[in-house]
This record gives structure tokens, sequence and C-alpha cells, in this order.
């Protein structure tokens, strides 16, 4: 019996004994038939090591000799599998990564112009914003390109073209020249964004002139944007942006777009993003960023740097727009020429999928040398980006590897039988003393945790009995320390919040009463509606207001102008609560001030107007109210009112209610110095006229649906003949419930309607008209 059998048979005696002694102890747990912590967790721990004994003994003895057998007979075969695996994967992964590359390549270009695409966007914006709306701007003068003195890099000018020269400069142009000069507070923060690139900042008008930022890296606020003097006076008697490409291409398809490579007024070849502006006539001009191809091929080297290939990228028609290549096919010359044409045929082949829009990555032969060509499609200039790097430079790693691979693999055959034979006698020795300790050791572990647990216990019972001064003393660092620091921030937190809960209930108490005591004060600042009592028995009126919160925006007032005029006037202030409420008591005070003491119906629209420059004149709060007034002459039921910007009023008798007709003035508070409109009409006896806020119409129901203008006039015309208005509010307030049901309500819900019932001695009435 060799000496491996021998230290397995003592190896599995000595499990034996081990076996026995947890039996034993396994009985005496039983015996004791305690279910505390202590008992649990010194079962669990006992559980888990003899688990852990029985599977890893089971499982090392079956891995040590399924391994030692597994090696033996497949070891060779796995070199030469894992040898050849290497060069697929090595290949598989390099094209994975090309094309992911040029991808990323294409997306970060794409990025940028749309990047570009979006600084185009907002200048366009502005110049409309400041053409569509000059009562916001000054009209400002910029440095012309005609001054003697030559504009330097990233200052902004004005440039006239020689149409525009010839034909002399039209009030109108001139003003909007001034207008649009404007445009430099976005041109020059937006051009400081841009000055490491040769770019051009424009806006260009239909009218021939252009307010332009020229970028000149590195030379910002140094150098002349003209290169010479020929060059400037060239640009001077030809330039008109009208003719440029970028122009005529935004210009034809009203949006934003990028042009195609051309070759711009410096001589480089440059690609542009241009957009239309817009003045209240519609077309106004373009404009436009436009910067070199050459800063594009910059940047994608930027980023490409230290990657051993060919970077280039082709435009839409096949030829090369930039390259990394100085000679060659691949090289960037102002000759163009279709690489779908050359005449090496995979170049040619893979140039189709590329100008197509494709992405991928292919075996190519340029100039007797294979490569691997990925490519990925720039979308905003429809462009496709590619990149070539030698087979040889991405196989050389995989060849490397497979033989590394090969040695390994038989060194690590050796080693692995001398290696198994070791472990298996090490692990029978090792594992037996292991889990004996684990036996001791979780009898004293189970004692440890269940100890701070118990006190823990005991100290919270104290604290739920209502003792919250206690504080649990334990010489923890654990959970049950951190625990036992959580009960006693707990008990200090439920001290805090009884005391700020008793703070906070008297001081919701005050609030409430304060608001019970401002809705008090509010009602009494109204009228009180007169029910079933007629003013001189020509007139029923009454009114109510029901706030959406303790007070309310909305206000209705009436009183006697002078012995025949009777006045009312209903509004809705653009907020509700206690702001609301202190608006309204001031606009319901300038309003009644003002018609007292104008007293005169005629004079209704500077009696409103004098009102909303009060209002205007301290409105730091920026708020608003909406109001209609009117006064009704009783004699002759001729009414008069104004509407600013209020819901119009229904009038009607029977089943006939129409809207009163409304000119479209103006709300009080925004803006001084308005006009308002008086509008005049005359009312039968027997109409009925209610007054309303958006309360009543805008009342929602569960569904969100509102209570609406159709449902009022409905409303109206369903009542009895003989109402009252009285009468009248209760039904329009029993629809307004009814339809909204159990939904909250939203807005200040306020009324006020009368019915005019004409002097006495008329008997033979009269139609309103």
């Amino acid at each position: 019996m060799n000496s491996y059998k021998i230290r397995q048979a003592w190896g599995l005696l000595e499990r034996e004994t081990a076996m026995e002694k947890i039996k034993a102890w396994i009985r005496q747990i039983k015996a004791a038939r305690q279910k505390s912590i202590r008992n649990q967790v010194l079962v669990l721990v006992l559980a888990c090591g003899l688990l852990i004994f029985l599977s890893v003994s089971a499982l090392s003895l079956y891995a040590l000799e399924s391994t030692r057998t597994a090696l033996e007979n497949h070891g060779r075969s796995v070199s030469r599998l894992v040898s050849d695996s290497v060069g697929e994967s090595a290949e598989e992964n390099a094209k994975d990564w090309l094309r992911q590359f040029a991808e990323a390549q294409a997306s970060y270009i794409d990025r940028e112009l749309e990047i570009n695409g979006e600084d185009v966007t907002i200048l366009a914006q502005t110049m409309t914003r400041i053409l569509k709306h000059p009562e916001y701007y000054r009209p400002r003068q910029l440095p012309s390109s005609d001054n003697p003195e030559d504009i330097v890099s990233g200052i902004s000018y004005i440039h006239y073209s020689p149409a525009l020269k010839r034909q002399g400069m039209p009030a109108p142009i001139a003003q909007e020249i001034g207008l649009a000069g404007n445009i430099v507070d976005a041109l020059e923060p937006l051009s400081l964004t841009y000055k490491n690139y040769r770019t051009s900042l424009l806006a260009a008008s239909k009218h021939g002139y252009m307010i332009c930022v020229d970028i000149i890296p590195g030379a910002v606020g140094k150098k002349s944007i003209f290169p010479s003097a020929a060059k400037k006076a060239d640009f001077l008697a030809n330039y008109d942006p009208r003719e440029r490409p970028w122009y005529k291409q935004a210009q034809r398809e009203d949006a934003l777009s990028f042009t195609e490579v051309y070759l711009g007024e410096d001589g480089y070849l440059e690609v542009s993003c241009a957009m239309p502006y817009y003045d209240a006539d519609g077309f106004a001009g373009v404009v436009s960023i436009g910067g070199s191809v050459e800063d594009i091929h910059k940047q994608v080297m930027d980023v490409a740097a230290g990657i051993k290939g060919i970077c280039f990228a082709l435009d839409d028609k096949g030829n090369i727009a930039f390259s990394s290549e100085q000679e060659g096919i691949l090289a960037a010359v102002p000759e163009y020429l279709d690489i779908r044409q050359s005449g090496e045929k995979t170049l040619a082949e893979a140039a189709g999928h590329m100008v197509a829009g494709e992405s991928d990555v292919m075996r190519v032969t340029v100039e007797g040398k294979e490569y691997y060509l990925a490519y990925a499609p720039m979308n905003k200039l429809h462009w496709s980006f590619g990149m070539l790097i030698g087979t040889d430079v991405v196989m050389a790693p995989a060849q490397q590897a497979s033989g590394d691979v090969q040695a390994k693999m038989e060194g690590f055959e050796e080693d692995v039988q001398q290696i198994f034979l070791a472990t298996a006698g090490k692990e029978a020795l090792l594992l037996i003393p292991l889990l004996l300790l684990a036996f001791y050791s979780s009898g004293v572990m189970a004692a440890r945790v269940t100890k701070p647990i118990r006190q823990l216990a005991a100290g919270v019972k104290e604290i739920t009995a209502g003792n919250l001064n206690k504080k649990l003393d334990m010489n923890e660092s654990n959970e049950i320390g951190h625990l036992a620091i959580c009960f006693n921030a707990m008990t200090d937190e439920l001290q805090r919040h009884m005391k700020e809960l008793e703070q906070a209930t008297a001081k919701a108490e005050r609030a409430k009463t304060e608001l019970e005591v401002a809705a008090s004060i509010q009602a009494g600042m109204l009228p009180e509606a007169i029910k079933a009592e007629r003013y001189k028995g020509q007139v029923d009126l009454t009114a109510m207001m029901h706030p959406a919160k303790v007070v309310g925006g909305d206000f209705y007032d009436f009183y006697f102008m002078d012995e025949d005029n009777l006045v009312v006037t209903i509004a809705d202030v653009s907020d509700k609560g206690v702001p609301a409420s202190l608006f309204m008591v001031i606009a319901k005070t300038l309003l009644k001030d003002q018609a007292l003491m104008k007293k005169s119906a005629a004079r209704l629209a500077d009696i409103v107007a004098a009102t909303n420059d009060a209002l205007a004149a301290s409105n730091r709060e920026l708020m608003f109210v909406t109001t209609f007034i009117g006064v009704l002459h009783l004699p002759t039921g001729r009414f008069t009112y104004v509407n600013a910007g209020h819901n119009a009023p229904i009038r009607g008798r029977g089943q006939d209610w129409e809207y009163l007709p409304m000119a479209k003035d103006p709300i009080l508070g925004v803006r001084s110095g308005l006009a308002f409109t008086t509008q005049q009409l005359t009312l039968a006896r027997g109409t009925a006229v209610l007054l309303y806020t958006d309360g009543v119409t805008e009342a929602m129901d569960e569904q969100h649906e509102q209570f609406g203008e159709a449902r009022l006039r409905q409303t109206l015309a369903a009542m009895e003949p003989g109402f009252d208005a009285a009468g009248m509010l209760n039904s329009v307030q029993a629809a307004v419930k009814g339809h909204a049901g159990a939904a909250e309500q939203s807005d200040d819900i306020t009324m006020l309607g009368f019915v005019y019932h004409g002097p006495a001695e008329d008997e033979g009435g009269r139609q309103d008209d």
C-alpha cells in the first residue's frame, strides 16, 4: 500500500471520530429543547459546518480524481483548441473594435454638428424675435467692413452687398439694420466656443446686408480677417451673402440644413450649417455657422492619436473629403476622384457601401497590401467615416498569444499532477481541525451575540412602557450597538417631535383664527345681497360668493352712482387666498372711488382706465384682475358697461338667453396707460342679467370636464317663468354643484344677478336692443 492510500485511510479514520463527536453534541441540543436565539445560532453554525465538511470532502475527492484524469486525457487537445480559438477570437475582437471605433468617430462628428445646429437654431430664433418684437430693442451701430480700419478676428461687423450700396439705404432697411445689430449679443458670446476653429458666425438679410463674426484660431482680437488688402478689396466689391450656397440652400429648404463642401472666400474648403429667420412678413434672411473641412479632420485625428491606421472620410459622391494620407489613392486632393471608380476592386466595392450610408468591417486590398476597413455613416453631412488597419497589425498579437498558450499548457500539465497530490493530503489534515474549531467557537459566538440582544430587549421594553428618558448604554461596535444608538436617538426625536407638535398645533390654531377673521372682514366689505327686494320698485338684485379657500380673490359690488344710475361690478383676481383678497380690496376700493368721483356713465371707460393706472403703479407682485362694470339707468333701462378681460355676462327672458357683446379690452393691473371701450344696450322690462366669474363655467367634475357656457345657458333657459334674482343664482349654483359632484372646488365662485322691471309707469313693455 503506497503512502497516498495510507493518508487516505488515516483521513477517513479521523473523519469517523469527528462524526461521533458531532452526533453527541446534536443529541445534547435536542435534549435541551430550547428555542432561544443562542441555541438557534449554535444549531445553525453546527449544521453549516457539518454540511460544509461533508460537501467539501466529497467534492474534493471527486474533483481531484476527475480533474487529474481530464487534464491528462484532454490537455493536448485543449492546448490546440485554445491556440486556434485565440486567432479567431482576436480577429473577431479586432473587427468589433474597429466597427465600434468607426461608429464612435462618426457619432462624435455628428454630435459636434448637432451642437452646431443647436447654435444655429438659437441664432435664428434670436433674429426672429428681434425683428418680430422691435419694441423690446434699441438700435445698435456696428463697425462696417467699409471702414479703413481692418476688422480683427472675433469682432462683430456689418457688411453691405454691392447691390445694396448701389440702390441706397431706404429708411425701413436702415431701421431694420439698427435693430438687427442686437444679434451681436448672441453672436459674440457664441463665437467664444469656436475660438479654436476657423469659423464664421453670421446673419445675412434678404436685403443684402450681413452681420458677422469671423474667427481665426489663435488670433482672436489680434489678426485682421482679411489675408491681404487685395482680398479685402475683392470682398467689398463683390461679396453678396445672398449668392452663397448656404444662403440659397437654407432659403430653398426653409429649414435647418448642412451644405456640401464648397470653397470659402478665404480659400479653404468649408461646410456650413444654415437656417432661415423671419420677420412679421415671413422670410427675412439666413443665419449660418461655417467651418473648414480641415478643422473636422483635425478633430478626428486628435481622437485617433496613437492608432496605427489610415483615417479618411468620403462625401456623398465618393470623393475623399479629408484623409490622414498625404499621397496615394486615399489622399485628399483638390481634383475630386470618385473612389467607387478606383481600380482597386475591393476598395471600390467598400466605397459603394460607404456612400450608401452602411456600417460594417471589410477586408480590402490597397496598393497591394491587405487591410481591415471599418466604416460608419456621418448622418449630418451625409458622409462616411472610414479607418484602415493592416491585417498583419491585427493578427500579430493573436499569433504571439497562440504560441505562448501552447507552451504554458505543456508546463501546466506537469505541475498539476504534483499540486493535486500535495493538496489532497493537506486538505484532509486541515479540514478536520478547522471544523472542530468551528464547533467550539459557535457556542461562544452564540452566547456573545445573544447577550446584547437580551440587554437591548430589556431596555426597549422600558422605553415602550413610556419612559422616554431611558437610555440604552451598550458598548457594542456592531449592528446591535448601532441599533441601541438609533433607539436613543429615536427617544430624543420623539421628545423633540412631541414638543414641535404642541407648538405646531398652537400655531395652526392661531392661523385658523386669523383666516376666519380675514374671511369675516372680506365678507363684511362686500355689500349684502338684496333678495326679493327691488330698488325703487324697478330692479331686483342679489349676489353671492363662495371662495375656493377661506378667503378668495373674487369680488362683486353694487351701489348708486346717483339717484337713477345703479352700478354693478364683478371681478376675479389672478390668485386665491390672502394675497388675492388683499389685492381684491384695493381694486374694489379704487373702482368704487373713481365711479363715485366721476359720477357719469358716459365716463365709464375713464373710470376703468384710472383704476388700471392706480393698480399698475404699485403692483409689485405682478397680480392682475379681470373686471366687468356696468351702469343701469333705471328710468330707461339703458345699460352702459366696460369689460376688462372678464367673462361675458348673459342676459335673457324665458328661454331666450344670449351673452352680451364684448370688446377685446385688456385686464387691469398689468400696464398703465391703456384705453378701454364703453358699450351700451337697452334692457326691456323683465330682462334678467347674470354676472359671474370663471369659477362657474370652469367648474370641473371628477373627470375634469368643465361646466361650460353651454350648460350655463341651458340652466338659465330651463328656469320657471316669473323667477327672481335669488332664484336665478340658486338655479345656477345648484347646477354647478350637481355637475361637480364629489370633485373639489378649484376656483372662487361668484355671481351677481338682477332682473330689470322698468319704471312703474312703463306698461307697454320694451324689447332689448
